[in-house]
């Protein structure tokens, strides 16, 4: 047997004998007189109450005037539910039984209907909804008191009983609804882990729960742009390139990089990123001010026609749209043109450029320390990495919110495997 504190044992043979002691205590007062005073009409019935007439009438009258009660907020399971009424169905009932036996044999006494048959299955009837009536009474008014006062046996079973009744109201919660044995044997019997199992071998079910975790991935997604993340993302960028080792392991990853099926496609993507950038109006704008740079430099070194002509605008206008329209133009084919002059060009250079940082050359190693550095500058002048994370956020929403996109499949694909997984897992 499971034993329980001290406290929950008397919690329950309180409320038990709470109970008990209510019912025991049922039809002593009637507070209806009373309660008229102050109460509407439509709920001045006979009640019951279980406290002494004269504790409630003194405790009333102690005040100076009744307050009537719609003055009180009414709680809520007042204001929703209607005030308990006593039905008198049994009442009427038991007097109209009772009248119809009366009728039915001063009929068959006093008139010719002395042998009507169906006249004396009438009044056999109202004889026995009399009986049965009288019998129900005894009943339950043997369980709370005697009836009429006399002590008959096996009467107010209920009040003799009380403790009795209350010790096993205890034991049957602690033994037979509340025991430890009791409620691992029903969540046993329920075993929501093969509900959860049956509900994942549903494929449906399954794509039901990738909208939610794309949901999930789209709100990350939304805090790519955020100023904390670009700044974090700037200084691991930053970290990560400083403590790139430049050595001769850096020309071996160089060299095998370019000469990898990935090569062309980076250089087709690096090309077509310069030929925006040349188009860009902002790249003009920069030349512009080159030129102008350029042509004060020039005058300033006692040359006069070039920087005169450098000056005008129609010439830099000029200059600058032939720049870069064919540096826009050059970069676009030769991303297109495997065997284009530029591309072979860069892709021999790079190279070069990987053997010698292979071999340890210093020149190569001083070169590539320069190069680290122009793009640690880079960072840190504009804003690459807050354009790339817009960037790569535009690519997670769009990819996310389309159920067709290679992105979406693969989290379905994923989610599937996991779980026929863990289903594997748990059959064992």
């Amino acid at each position: 047997m499971a034993m329980w504190s001290v406290t929950q044992r008397s919690a329950i043979a309180g409320a038990a004998s709470t109970a008990v002691a209510h019912a025991t205590s049922v039809s002593r007062v009637d507070c209806a007189p009373m309660l008229r005073t102050t109460m509407p009409t439509r709920i001045g019935r006979p009640l019951r109450c279980a406290r002494s007439l004269s504790m409630v009438k003194r405790s009333w009258m102690s005040s100076p005037a009744p307050t009537p009660l719609e003055s009180f907020p009414r709680p809520r399971a007042v204001r929703s539910a209607a005030p308990p009424r006593r039905s008198h169905v049994g009442t009427i009932s038991l007097l109209a039984a009772i009248g119809g036996v009366v009728v039915t044999r001063l009929v068959l006494a006093t008139t010719s209907l002395a042998d009507a048959t169906w006249l004396r299955v009438v009044a056999a009837g109202f004889e026995a909804a009399v009986v049965g009536a009288l019998a129900d009474w005894f009943a339950v008014t043997a369980l709370f008191r005697h009836p009429l006062g006399i002590p008959i046996p096996h009467t107010a079973i209920i009040p003799a009983r009380r403790a009795k009744i209350t010790e096993g109201i205890v034991n049957m919660v602690q033994d037979e609804w509340l025991s430890p044995d009791v409620i691992g044997t029903r969540l046993a019997r329920l075993a929501p882990s093969a509900v959860v199992a049956d509900w994942l071998r549903d494929p449906t079910h399954v794509e039901r729960l990738g909208a939610p975790l794309r949901d999930l991935l789209c709100g990350i997604a939304r805090v790519l742009t955020e100023e904390e993340v670009v700044r974090f993302v700037d200084r691991v960028a930053q970290r990560q390139l400083r403590e790139l080792p430049v050595d001769a392991s850096t020309g071996v990853w160089l060299a095998r990089a370019v000469t990898s099926d990935g090569a062309a496609a980076a250089f087709e993507s690096l090309a077509l990123s310069f030929a925006n950038l040349a188009a860009r109006p902002r790249t003009a704008a920069e030349l512009h001010w080159w030129l102008d740079r350029s042509a004060g430099a020039l005058h300033a070194s006692g040359k006069r026609f070039v920087p005169f002509m450098l000056r005008r605008k129609v010439v830099q206008r000029a200059i600058v749209e032939a720049a870069c329209d064919y540096a826009s133009s050059e970069l676009r084919s030769a991303a297109r043109d495997a065997e284009h002059p530029l591309r072979r060009a860069v892709l021999s250079a790079l190279r070069r450029f990987a053997e010698r940082l292979a071999a340890g050359d210093a020149a190569a190693q001083a070169q590539a320390e320069r190069l680290r550095s122009a793009l640690l500058q880079s960072i840190q002048a504009g804003p690459v990495v807050g354009t790339m994370l817009g960037r790569l956020r535009e690519q997670l929403e769009q990819d996310l919110g389309d159920r067709q996109s290679a992105l979406s499949a693969l989290i379905d694909r994923q989610l599937r495997t996991g779980i026929l997984d863990l289903l594997a897992d748990a059959g064992r």
